[in-house]
């Protein structure tokens, strides 16, 4: 049988990573393996990049998504042969839908071991689908000079970071000898990396009466900054998606940013003052009702901008696509048309009635999400970075938390609206986020990721979760067919799980906090927030308060407008 030749492989894997770091990379989230040793190592002793070890390939893959999230840089993946790969998988496909990008690199079995019952071997040609921007199987690791590695490292963060951005899958070959030799390879020469094409950018249609809608994007503050210049010179109001993080910053002083659409798309007044033009930046929002009133007023232009090819249109409505980066965008496109005030005026009305019903009800409403909502956005400190769990979690967001000038940097994984991997994607924004991180979940989605939750403490991450437990979650009571009578809604849909989620604390060294009231959650974040370690605040609440919160706050936000 072949054997392979490990200085040149060794060689060659050091030339690769050495290419990577070259090109930005800055850090490789391994999972061990047998196959994938000389990845390892490779990785391992090359300057420049940081190593964490992962014992679940599914976890640390999210916590490359997380972290690459969080630095806005590539983040590599290894892992061995087998389903250790597979399990990447959804991972990947998070990434690809939100643009995400990342290295996954995937040891194989050479080709004479391929299809012959080879302990560890599947098929891993093209294993995630149409789910990443590029697939490449390598020549055999060694058997090429190492200059054709750092031509592949290259071209794979090129297409990972550049263009549409997102997931490239490199799944390696590899011959034993795995064990890679003392001796350091010789050093090869590295390339630079070409600057992004410069595409063109149409200008804004000449229509007063417009609204920036901008779904979740991870935004810096030059980029906030730029979305929010445009809306001053357009006059047109921003509809913030809460996983924007355009809600918060100092730019809310000078551009109107909306948080209360999701109530204010159900009115009557909303119909009454549909735009001309509606121009969509990044992902769908999470809003239903801003889907529903596009549907009830269909805007004579909806253009949508975004650079991870996403362009989304369940309507069928959108009348141009822009392939360029939101911020991006906004910073270039020219504005032709004169402001007129009582546009956005109009609209800045229609946010103050709104967040005033519903800032009533709440104040009188039983302890439940809502007011989990509002003591995290009192009580996180500027800058702190915030992961919001999806299902009820992102929709609590949506409906109950308000604009204002403090900085906050919210997180979602809403490629794909999973509640996979949550806990671990939190764990790697964590790691990639100067200041305090908090993890907004419900309790499906912490014990979903256990595995995540278990690698916390070894990972040596601090992190503050805030769980709202109501034993089984409650996002598929807004179905319509939680109120027919002739299906047992509640044994099919609903997953209770009755387990008590204090016994999670002790297993990762958490320090634990169990809330019933609302004072009792503002004591338990002020003994967390900014204090190392890990933080588990469990808030019980009641899923039927909270289905009923939702829908009596935007009834009282109809009934203020439509009066």
């Amino acid at each position: 049988m072949t054997a392979s030749n490990p200085l040149a492989v060794h060689a060659s894997l050091r030339a690769f990573f050495a290419q990577l770091v070259a090109s930005g990379v800055q850090h490789v989230a391994l999972s061990p393996g047998s196959r994938s040793t000389p990845l390892t190592v490779a990785a391992d002793q090359t300057p420049g990049l940081d190593v964490s070890i992962h014992l679940d390939e599914r976890a640390g893959s999210f916590f490359a998504l997380g972290l690459a999230r969080a630095t806005k840089q590539p983040v590599a993946l290894v892992c061995t042969s087998g389903t250790a790969a597979a399990n990447y998988l959804p991972a990947v496909i998070e990434a690809f839908h939100s643009g995400v990008p990342l290295l996954v690199l995937t040891a194989d079995r050479p080709p004479e071991l391929q299809s012959r019952g080879a302990p560890q071997t599947i098929d891993q040609v093209e294993l995630f689908g149409t789910h990443v921007r590029w697939f490449h199987q390598p020549a055999v690791a060694g058997t090429e000079h190492p200059s054709e590695a750092v031509a592949l490292a290259a071209a794979a963060v090129q297409l990972a970071t550049q263009e549409t951005p997102g997931p490239v899958h490199l799944n390696w070959p590899l011959r034993e000898p795995l064990e890679p030799p003392p001796e350091e390879p010789e050093p090869v020469a590295l390339l630079t990396t070409p600057p992004a094409q410069v595409h063109p950018c149409p200008p804004l249609p000449n229509c007063p009466h417009g609204l920036l809608v901008v779904g979740p994007l991870d935004l810096d503050t030059q980029e906030k900054e730029a979305i929010a210049a445009l809306a001053q010179a357009t006059g047109w109001p921003i509809i913030a998606d809460p996983a924007s993080s355009l809600r918060h910053g100092p730019h809310t002083n000078k551009a109107l940013v909306l948080s209360a659409s999701e109530h204010i798309f159900r009115s009557a007044w909303a119909d009454q003052h549909a735009p001309e033009v509606v121009v969509q930046l990044g992902a769908l929002p999470t809003s239903k009702a801003y889907r529903l009133w596009l549907d009830r007023t269909r805007p004579a232009q909806i253009i949508t901008v975004d650079h991870a090819g996403r362009h989304p249109d369940p309507l069928l409505l959108v009348t141009e696509r822009i392939d360029l980066a939101p911020a991006d965008w906004a910073a270039r496109v020219t504005v032709a048309h004169t402001k007129d005030l009582s546009w956005s005026q109009a609209w800045q009305e229609a946010e103050r009635t709104a967040v005033a019903a519903v800032a009533d009800l709440s104040a009188h409403a039983p302890f439940s999400n809502p007011a989990v909502v509002e003591v995290l956005g009192a009580q996180l400190s500027a800058q702190t970075a915030l992961v919001v769990g999806n299902s009820m979690p992102i929709r609590d967001l949506d409906a109950f938390l308000p604009t204002g000038p403090k900085p906050l940097q919210v997180y979602a994984n809403r490629g794909t609206n999973g509640i996979d991997g949550q806990v671990s994607t939190a764990l790697g924004v964590a790691a990639g986020h100067e200041e305090s991180t908090v993890f907004f979940t419900g309790d499906l989605t912490l014990l979903h990721d256990l595995s995540g939750w278990s690698a916390a403490r070894r990972l040596g991450v601090d992190l503050t979760v805030v769980v709202v437990d109501n034993n089984g979650g409650g996002i598929f009571s807004f179905l319509p067919i939680a109120g027919q009578n002739h299906v047992d809604h509640r044994r099919l849909f609903h997953t209770p799980h009755d387990l008590d989620l204090a016994h999670l604390a002790p297993l990762v060294g958490a320090n634990y906090h169990r809330i019933s009231h609302r004072q009792g959650l503002e004591e338990a974040l002020a003994m967390s927030l900014g204090h190392p370690g890990l933080h588990l605040i469990h808030v019980l609440v009641d899923a039927v308060d909270n289905i009923d919160l939702h829908r009596k706050a935007s009834a009282a936000a109809v009934e203020a407008l439509d009066r």
